[in-house]
C-alpha cells in the first residue's frame, strides 16, 4: 500500500516507544499524547487473524486494551463516502458495513472517539495533526506525508524477538529527518507518487522507479508541478518538456545518469494530482468539534462491554467473567489513575484510591528506560462489575448402556484430582502492574510523596554517617566478630578457660628401656625470632601471663601471648603439659640438678594424673648420632648457649623406626649405651649440688637464660628479684624452673 519502495528513500527512521512518547507528552505539556488512527489499515490487518471465536474483532479489542493501558488518548478516523472511487485499480467502497459497525460498536464501549471523514482517513489524519488536535498520525501507508502530516507512526509490534505484545513505533519525523532537503516532503512525495506508482495510480510512468522518482523531486520538480493550476495547460506542456529534456540528456546532473524511457504525454494525470493537492476533507469550521470529541473521552461502558465479550468470544460464565476482569485490570487502572477532576485538568488523590502500595521501581527496554513504578491493586475494585450474576458452568451428561453390572462400580470419567486441577486468577487478592512514573507523579501525588519519604528513609538507614564512614576507615577491616566461625573451628581457648579446670598430675617418667632427657633440652623451647634461633633453642623458654593475678615479678612486659598450634582442633581446654598453673597465682615446682627424676614437686592440692609421651617415639637415633651426642655433652656445660641442640636433625623424622622386636642386635646396644651415659651424666651433675636458676636476658625481652649456681648465691638472686619486684619493678631479674609455665608444641 502506498508508495512501494519508498521506506529506503526517506532515510533511517526513529524506533520509539509508544510509553516513552507518551510519558515524555505527559512530563512536558501535561496531558495525554494524542494520536489519530487509520481504523481501515487495522481492519485490513485484523482480516489475517486466525484462532478462536470471531478472530477480527478479538485482534482490535485486544489493541484498544493494549492504547487503554497506555497514557494515551486516541481518535479513530473511518473513510467517509467522498473518497476516491478507485484506488490501485479497484473500486473502493466503505468495505464490510456490519465488521465497520461492529468496530464502532467495541470502540465506544471502549470509551474512545470514533470520527467519519468526508473521504480519505488518511487525509483526515493528516488534517488534524496539521492543525494541532493530535500529536501523531498511526498508519501503516505514508501517504499521510503527501497529504501534509509532519508527524507519521507506523508498525506499531514488539521490539525484542521472543515478546509478542507491540511496544515501539518507527517514528517519521520530517523535521527531524530533512526530507525537505532531499526533496521529498510534501510536495516531493506527490510527484515520486505519480511517476513511480501510487495509490491512485499504480502504474506511473512505465519504466521509472523510485530513486528516479525521488532525484527528480529533489531537482524541484514536485514543488512546480504542485503549485500549477489545472487550467494552465502551457505552463504544464512547459513542465512535461523540462522533464522529458532532464531524464534523456541529464544536463543539469541531476540524475546519475540518462534514461531512456519516454514520458507520455497525458501526464501527470491532473485528476489524480488533485486528489493529492486537494483531498476532500472536513473543513475549517468543524475542526472545533473535532478536538472538542478528543478532550472529551467518555468513560468505558464496562457492563455493557462485558456483556459484549460474552456474545462475541464466549466468555461466559464465571470463568468468562474472571478472564474479563484479568484482562482490564491494568488498563483500567491507568485510566483511573489519569482521570481528571474537573475541567482545568487539575488533579487530586481520589485518583489513587486504587492504589495499594508502590512496591518498586524500574526502567524497562519496552519504554525507553522510562521509569515505572510496580503498582499493588486489587482487580475486582479496578474492575467492578457483577459477579453475583456470574455463574459456573455445569455441564449436564448422562450414560446408558447394556452391560449388567452397576455404574457405580466404575470410576467416574474425567475425574480431575483437586492437585491437578488448573488454578483460576483470584480477583480478590492483589495484583502487580507497571505504570509510568510521570503518570503516578502528577495524577497522585500525594502517594507518589509518601512513597519517596519511605524510599530516602530507607537510604539514610542503609548509608552510614559521615562519623561512621571515619570509624569505619580508622578500624580497618570491616567484619564482625566471629564471623568466620561458620567456616573454621577456633583451637585457641581464653587464657581463663585454658586453666578453668586443672589436669591431673602429669607421668613424667620416661617409659621402661628409654633414655632420659634432660630437662634443659624440653621441646618445648621455641625461638620467637629468625634472629635469635640458635641462642633461644637452647636454652630459653618463655613465661606466660596466665592471669591478671599473677605476681607481677612474673609479668613479662609486652610479652605476646602463646598460642597452641594443633593439626586438629582439641574437644577440651589445652592444658601444659608439665601441669597447669592456676590462674591466681603460677605452680610452683623445683628440679635440681643432681636429680635423676623428671617428675616436678607439685603443690598437693594440684596433684593430678596427665599421660606424657616420650620423645623419643618420634624421633630414631642413629650410631653417629649416639657417639656424637655424648662426646658434646662431656665436652659441652649447659651454660653454653652457642652450642647446638642435642635433638637429631629433622632428616632423621622422615626415617622409618624399627620396632622393639625387630631392631637389630647393633640397634639394641646402642639404646643401652645411651641409657648408661644417661646415668652416668645424672650421677656427675648431682655431686655437684649446684641449683638451677633462669636469669632474664638482656637482649631478649621476655626469655631467660639457663644457668647453675650454688645453693646460697640462687638464693641471694631470687631475694633480691623478690625485693625488685616489691619495689614495684615490672621485670624480674630471675626466676626458678617452677615460676615458668610453658606450653608443649609438639
Amino acid at each position: 500500500m502506498g508508495i512501494k519502495g519508498i521506506y529506503p528513500e526517506l532515510g533511517p527512521c526513529k524506533r520509539i516507544s509508544l510509553a516513552k512518547l507518551a510519558g515524555d507528552c505527559l512530563e512536558s505539556n501535561k496531558r495525554p499524547y494524542r494520536i489519530a488512527v487509520d481504523i481501515a489499515i487495522w481492519q485490513f490487518q485484523n482480516q489475517a487473524a486466525r484462532g478462536g471465536t470471531n478472530p477480527a474483532i478479538r485482534t482490535l479489542f485486544y489493541r484498544l486494551v493494549r492504547l487503554l493501558a497506555t497514557p494515551i488518548q486516541p481518535i479513530f478516523v473511518f473513510d467517509g463516502p467522498y473518497k476516491p472511487v478507485f484506488k490501485r485499480n479497484k473500486r473502493s467502497g466503505r468495505g464490510d458495513g456490519f465488521a465497520i459497525a461492529m468496530a464502532k460498536r467495541l470502540i465506544r464501549l471502549f470509551g474512545f472517539p470514533v470520527h467519519d471523514a468526508p473521504g480519505e482517513a488518511e487525509a483526515e489524519c493528516a488534517l488534524l495533526q496539521r492543525h494541532g488536535i493530535v500529536d501523531a498520525v498511526l498508519s501503516e501507508d505514508v501517504d499521510t506525508i503527501m497529504f501534509g502530516c509532519t508527524k507519521t507512526l507506523r508498525n506499531w509490534s514488539a521490539e525484542s524477538k521472543t515478546a509478542k505484545t507491540p511496544t515501539h513505533v518507527s517514528l517519521y519525523d520530517v523535521h527531524d529527518m530533512k526530507l525537505g532537503d532531499l526533496g521529498l516532503d510534501r510536495e516531493g512525495m506527490v510527484l515520486v507518487a505519480l511517476m513511480s506508482g501510487g495509490d491512485y495510480l499504480p502504474d506511473g510512468i512505465p519504466g521509472c522507479g523510485v530513486r528516479v522518482a525521488c532525484e527528480a523531486a529533489k531537482a524541484g520538480f514536485g514543488k512546480s508541478i504542485c503549485r500549477l493550476k489545472a487550467s494552465d495547460t502551457a505552463g504544464v506542456q512547459k513542465w512535461r518538456d523540462t522533464l522529458k529534456h532532464e531524464l534523456r540528456t541529464n544536463e543539469q546532473k541531476f540524475f546519475r545518469t540518462k534514461h531512456r524511457f519516454g514520458v507520455p504525454e497525458d501526464f501527470p494525470n491532473l485528476e489524480v494530482l488533485r486528489y493529492y493537492t486537494h483531498p476532500v476533507v472536513s473543513p475549517e469550521s468543524g475542526l472545533p468539534d473535532i478536538r472538542q470529541k478528543v478532550d472529551d473521552k467518555s468513560d468505558m461502558q464496562l457492563e455493557a462491554l462485558r456483556e459484549f465479550t460474552r456474545e462475541t468470544f464466549d466468555w461466559d460464565y464465571r470463568i468468562g467473567a474472571i478472564k474479563f476482569v484479568r484482562v482490564l485490570g491494568q488498563a483500567l487502572l491507568v485510566q483511573n489513575i489519569a482521570k481528571r477532576t474537573d475541567a482545568i485538568t487539575k488533579r487530586t488523590d481520589a485518583n489513587a484510591q486504587h492504589i495499594k502500595r508502590i512496591a518498586g521501581r524500574r526502567t524497562h527496554f519496552s519504554t525507553d528506560s522510562t521509569p515505572e513504578l510496580r503498582i499493588s491493586y486489587i482487580p475486582e475494585e479496578v474492575v467492578p462489575i457483577d459477579m453475583s450474576n456470574e455463574v459456573d458452568e455445569v455441564i449436564q451428561k448422562g450414560r446408558s448402556g447394556l452391560a449388567l453390572n452397576s455404574d457405580e462400580e466404575f470410576e467416574a470419567p474425567g475425574a480431575v484430582a483437586v492437585d491437578d486441577a488448573p488454578k483460576v486468577f483470584d480477583i480478590t487478592k492483589p495484583d502487580l502492574a507497571w505504570v509510568l512514573e510521570g503518570l503516578v507523579k502528577a495524577s497522585a501525588p500525594g502517594v507518589y510523596q509518601e512513597w519517596q519519604d519511605k524510599e530516602s528513609t530507607k537510604a539514610v538507614r542503609k548509608s552510614p554517617t559521615k562519623k561512621a564512614r571515619a570509624a569505619k576507615s580508622s578500624k580497618g577491616p570491616d567484619m564482625a566478630r566471629g564471623a568466620l566461625d561458620r567456616y573454621v573451628k577456633t583451637t585457641k581457648a581464653p587464657t581463663s578457660q585454658l586453666f578453668s579446670k586443672i589436669p591431673p598430675e602429669p607421668s613424667l617418667d620416661p617409659p621402661p628401656g628409654s633414655p632420659t632427657r634432660p630437662l634443659a633440652r624440653s621441646p618445648s623451647k621455641q625461638p620467637s625470632s629468625p634472629t635469635s634461633k640458635s641462642r633461644v633453642k637452647k636454652s630459653a623458654v618463655q613465661v606466660l601471663d596466665s592471669s591478671p593475678d599473677t605476681p607481677r615479678s612474673f609479668k613479662p612486659q609486652k610479652q605476646p601471648e602463646t598460642i597452641y598450634i594443633s593439626s586438629s582442633p582439641p574437644t577440651a581446654p589445652i592444658p601444659s603439659p608439665l601441669g597447669p598453673c592456676s590462674s591466681a597465682a603460677p605452680v610452683l615446682f623445683q628440679t635440681d640438678k643432681g636429680s635423676t627424676s623428671l617428675r616436678p614437686t607439685f603443690e598437693k592440692n594440684r596433684r593430678q594424673v596427665l599421660k606424657q609421651s616420650s620423645m623419643e617415639m618420634f624421633v630414631t637415633r642413629s650410631k653417629s648420632y649416639s657417639a656424637s651426642s655424648s662426646t658434646r655433652r662431656e665436652q659441652k656445660g649447659p651454660e653454653d648457649e652457642d652450642g647446638d641442640s642435642d635433638l637429631e636433625p629433622l632428616s632423621s623424622l622422615t626415617q622409618p623406626t624399627p620396632s622393639a622386636k625387630e631392631a637389630s642386635p647393633e640397634r639394641n646396644s646402642l639404646w643401652q649405651d645411651d641409657n648408661q651415659n644417661n646415668k652416668e651424666a645424672d650421677a656427675a651433675s648431682s655431686s655437684s649440688a649446684k641449683k638451677k636458676l633462669f636469669r632474664a636476658r638482656t637482649s631478649a625481652p621476655g626469655f631467660y637464660e639457663e644457668v647453675y649456681l650454688d645453693e646460697e648465691e640462687r638464693d641471694d638472686q631470687l631475694a633480691a628479684a623478690a625485693a625488685a619486684a616489691a619495689a614495684g619493678s615490672r621485670t624480674s631479674s630471675a626466676v626458678r624452673w617452677s615460676d615458668v609455665s610453658i606450653i608443649d608444641l609438639t
